[in-house]
């Protein structure tokens, strides 16, 4: 008798432990699309179940709770991708709402999201799908979007005009945008502008195959990290400027002369043109 019992209580057991361990080293989820920015990818949690009116074989609800699971992640992965931001208040949502083209491109990134893992507890039925999308690289957020939605973007601020007076080219070779102290908001189109409403950088301004493999812009939350991203872009030497104020939620207000000064560091460097350019966020 007592054999009789040992054996479910084994199997509960190794059941247990299998569970535990599969759940060690999970992905951290990552679903604001601030964060995103950052992080360099959306990750989400899906839950499922097999559907309970089916007589279903141990194996066959295995593989249909995985599949509740990744329809349930998949799906929030469209909703957090609506409200990633364009431009100023435009999200993509808007954008889809306007084009075809944006629309067929946010489902393709959708169908095109990464497993990354997962977990099945024979126990209580359940599963769990991780599902990621990078931010760029050609199958990335940026990467796809980018291209679509500069056309639909609202009309950019017209271009800097350098003052007679102007400063000395210098060895600068990146940019470095210091955010920290202002309710900055990272977006598919980030511009830097004066105070007289001029552009100095637009993301419009960038070649095509730049976008789509690294994005307009990198974000990040320190300098020093800041400078690391800008390092594996070829710049050793950036210009970090302070933000003097935010327009429109997304674009950047430098002061006169530090406007100067990243105009005639990229005269010579040309770093905006190859979006060597890191945000720094609180």
């Amino acid at each position: 008798m007592r054999k009789l019992l040992l054996v479910p209580l084994m199997i509960f057991l190794f059941a247990a432990s299998a569970w535990a361990e599969m759940n060690q080293g999970l992905p951290q989820v990552v679903t604001d699309p601030r964060q995103a920015f950052v992080t360099g990818s959306i990750v989400v949690k899906g839950e499922g179940a097999a559907p309970t009116e089916k007589k279903l074989s141990a194996a066959q609800k295995r593989i249909m709770a995985l599949r509740a699971a990744k329809v349930v992640a998949l799906r929030e992965i469209a909703e957090i991708l609506d409200g990633v931001a364009i431009s100023g208040e435009t999200t993509v949502v808007n954008a889809a709402a306007e084009s075809d083209t944006v629309r067929a491109t946010v489902q393709g990134i959708v169908k095109g999201a990464q497993v990354i893992k997962e977990i099945y507890d024979p126990l209580s039925e359940m599963a769990v799908v991780y599902v990621t999308v990078p931010m760029t690289g050609p199958n990335g957020i940026m990467g796809q979007l980018l291209p679509q939605v500069i056309p639909l973007a609202p009309p950019a601020w017209p271009a800097y005009q350098q003052p007679l007076e102007t400063v000395q080219p210098s060895n600068f070779d990146g940019l470095i945008i210091d955010a920290r102290e202002k309710p900055f908001r990272p977006a598919l189109i980030n511009r830097i502008v004066t105070k007289n409403g001029e552009s100095i950088y637009d993301p419009a301004k960038v070649a095509q195959d730049i976008l789509v493999e690294r994005g307009a812009a990198e974000y990040t939350n320190d300098i020093g990290k800041a400078k690391a991203l800008l390092g594996e872009r070829g710049s050793s030497n950036p210009l970090i400027i302070k933000a003097e104020g935010i327009v429109r939620s997304t674009d950047v207000e430098v002061a006169p002369e530090d406007a100067s000064a990243i105009f005639s560091s990229n005269q010579s460097k040309n770093y905006l043109e190859g979006a060597k350019v890191v945000f720094v966020l609180r």
